[in-house]
């Protein structure tokens, strides 16, 4: 079982935030990293969409080689439909690609490690990275 990186963590680890250093230096000792490539989608669209772009688009390409990068297929695809289809009958939305990350994540047996945890409550079978 691997830990799924959120995007708000690996942000704060390119921004050097000593948080995020410290606990991806500890987890990194005994565990497999990795994100998935709706992580991936939004580093590079932030990256493309910042003040240092070439910089940023840079740290990020650096960052995923690092790491395992989850892909979608269709078992996850398949997961996220049901999660989705779950939230919206209890009158739950959640953005999609929390969904996606979700179901990547379940699909691979891996637990999450998040800011977000809200983002993701409710979700059977996901447990989450403690900080």
């Amino acid at each position: 079982m691997g830990i799924v990186i959120d995007t708000d963590i690996l942000i704060d680890l390119l921004r050097n935030k000593e948080y995020a250093v410290k606990k991806i230096n500890e987890l990194e000792k005994n565990e497999e990293l990795a994100t998935t490539d709706i992580n991936a989608f939004e580093l590079y669209f932030g990256a493309y969409n910042s003040r240092f772009k070439e910089k940023n688009i840079a740290s990020t390409k650096g960052l995923l080689k690092a790491m395992i990068l989850f892909h979608t297929h269709e078992e996850s695809m398949e997961i996220a439909g049901r999660i989705f289809s779950e939230k919206r009958a209890k009158g739950k939305m959640m953005q999609i690609r929390d969904v996606l990350i979700a179901a990547i994540a379940l699909q691979n047996g891996c637990r999450l490690l998040t800011n977000n945890r809200d983002h993701f409550e409710g979700i059977e079978g996901l447990s989450f990275q403690e900080f």
